[in-house]
Parts: C-alpha cells; sequence; structure tokens
C-alpha cells in the first residue's frame, strides 16, 4: 500500500509528537518515582493503559487478527517493551536524565545494525549517512558542556542498565515492523501492550513480597498517568503509524529527538540553562532528520518493491 503525501505528513507529525512526549520522560520520572519501585510503578501504568485500549478496539470495531498474531504481539511485548520499561526506570535512577537521553540517542544505530545482522531490512546508503549525521549530533548535543538535567557520566552501573533496556526497545523497533504494515497501530499496540502487563504481574508480586510496605503519593500518581495515557497510549499508537507509513529505519531516526525535548523540557519547566553550543547539536540532529526524510524507502531484503516487509526466516 502507497503512503499518500499528506499521509506521510502526517506521518511525520505524529512521530515529532511522539518524541516529544517520550522527551517528557525522563524530567517526570526524575520527580514522580521517588518512593515507588519500577516494576510497581509500569503495572499500574500498562493497567491504566489497557483500561483504555481495549475500549478503544471496541469502539472502533477494528478487524479481529489471528490468534497467533496476538500470541506474537504478546509475547514481543513480554520480552522486549518489559525488559525496556523496567531497566530503563531502574537505570533512570542510577544515572542521569540527559546520559539516558544520548543512549536512547544510539537506538536508530542499534535498529541499522540488527537489521542488516538479520537481513531483515536494506537500508539505502542516504538513510545510512541521515541516520549517522543525526547520531553525531546527539553526541555533540550531549557532550558539549554540561547539559541541563546534570549529565554524570560515572556511573556505570545506570549506563550499562539503560543500554540494555534501549537494546530491548531496538529489538521492538524492528520486530514489529512487519505487523505494523498488516493490522491497525491500535490492535498491535494493545496486545503488545497487554504482554508487557502480564510479565508485569510476577514482578510486582515479588517486589510486593521482598520490599516494605511503599507509599503512592500524588506525585507518583501524576507519573503514572502521564506515563500510561500520553507517553504510552498515545505515544506508542503515533509511533506504530509512523513505523507502517515509514518503515523501522526512518521512524527510528526521529528517536535522535528525544534528548533535544528532554533537555527543551528541562529549560521550560525546570528552569535550568542550555549551553550555547549544544544549539549546534539541534540543528545536525535535525539536519540528519531532514537529509534521511526526503530519500526512498529502502527495500525489504530479497524484494525490490516492498519497502518495509519483513521477510520471514
Amino acid at each position: 500500500m502507497i503512503e499518500q503525501p499528506a499521509q506521510i505528513h502526517h506521518s511525520y507529525l505524529r512521530l515529532i509528537g511522539t518524541m516529544a512526549l517520550w522527551g517528557g520522560v525522563p524530567v517526570v520520572m526524575k520527580v514522580t518515582l521517588s518512593g515507588l519501585d519500577p516494576a510497581t510503578f509500569n503495572f499500574f501504568r500498562y493497567l491504566l493503559a489497557l483500561t483504555i485500549l481495549f475500549p478503544l478496539l471496541k469502539y472502533n470495531r477494528v478487524p479481529r487478527i489471528p490468534a497467533r498474531v496476538k500470541v506474537y504481539l504478546m509475547l514481543l511485548g513480554a520480552c522486549t517493551l518489559f525488559p525496556y520499561s523496567e531497566l530503563f526506570l531502574i537505570g533512570l535512577e542510577h544515572t542521569s536524565a540527559a546520559t539516558a537521553g544520548l543512549l536512547n540517542g544510539l537506538t536508530p544505530v542499534i535498529v541499522l545494525l540488527l537489521g542488516l545482522l538479520l537481513r531483515m531490512e536494506r537500508p539505502t546508503w542516504r538513510i545510512i549517512v541521515g541516520m549517522l549525521v543525526s547520531y553525531a549530533g546527539v553526541y555533540y548535543f550531549i557532550s558539549t558542556g554540561q547539559p541541563a538535567t546534570g549529565t554524570t557520566h560515572g556511573d556505570i552501573y545506570g549506563i550499562f542498565l539503560v543500554s540494555l533496556a534501549v537494546i530491548a526497545f531496538s529489538v521492538f523497533s524492528l520486530s514489529n515492523s512487519k505487523h505494523n504494515r498488516n493490522y491497525p497501530s491500535l490492535v498491535v499496540t494493545t496486545y503488545v501492550f497487554l504482554g508487557t502487563f502480564l510479565a508485569f504481574i510476577p514482578a510486582t508480586i515479588w517486589d510486593w513480597w521482598t520490599q516494605p510496605a511503599q507509599h503512592v503519593g500524588m506525585a507518583n500518581v501524576a507519573g503514572i498517568l502521564y506515563m500510561a495515557v500520553p507517553a504510552s497510549v498515545i505515544g506508542y499508537l503515533w509511533f506504530s503509524h509512523g513505523a507502517r507509513a515509514l518503515g523501522a529505519y526512518k521512524s527510528g531516526l526521529f528517536l535522535n529527538l528525544v534528548p533535544v525535548f528532554a533537555v527543551g523540557f528541562s529549560i521550560l519547566f525546570l528552569q535550568e540553562r542550555l549551553a550555547s553550543r549544544q544549539w549546534l547539536g539541534v540543528l545536525v540532529i535535525l539536519a540528519g532528520i531532514v537529509w534521511t526524510s526526503i530519500a526512498r524507502s529502502p527495500p525489504a531484503a530479497g524484494s525490490a518493491e516492498s519497502t518495509d516487509e519483513i521477510k520471514q526466516s
């Protein structure tokens, strides 16, 4: 199915909006996660998201999908979004939001390497160049001066956990590509979240059994609401739509905007200041995205016509 220009433009806008929502995550988490362990936080996050998604499924009368696809999507959520959500929040407790933003900028590169290794998609040279240019902007952006969120590079444990989380999300982004092309984004997101939520049940029970009683304050509730609705339901629906329209590489490239939005929100809401030279990094990131966005979609390995179809092994 060939996307019309207007639909492509809407996909770009949705992806930019998603990056803005996800860019707010490190800032929100630093403020609201205190006093609540990551498993409990994510349990309520996905529970609330599912109470929104399943009524939307019924209201929109989406077509039924095969049971095997539902099982695949649930396993995908349990094996990728579960470790991503858990490891990212634990890592964020041990490192800065800016460092986590830098590591999130590695996602497009990891998606590219995984795709090449598994021969799932074959990127054009234009996409590769744009991706590398954009990542160079991420690196310069974070490494120039002292980022607004207070980066410290000495906490190896936090960096290690966030890196594992980013790898898990990269696997999700690439593995999710085919089903985003074949099924509505709402269906894909709902069953991926269902699998993620089910994986968090035993983790949460274990935490409740082994950890002291936790107090849920208003800040925790606000954080859960943000992560469940804007960052999860809206963000993942928009990201799935973008991945379906543009492919894993182009949509993944927009993740380089996450650290830009994260620092921007810290300036807006926390009155932090951005180093003047970091604006050059912003321009380099945008240049890489624009360069890649006007490129043709990469053909799937083994196919000259399909743009994003993943070949089954």
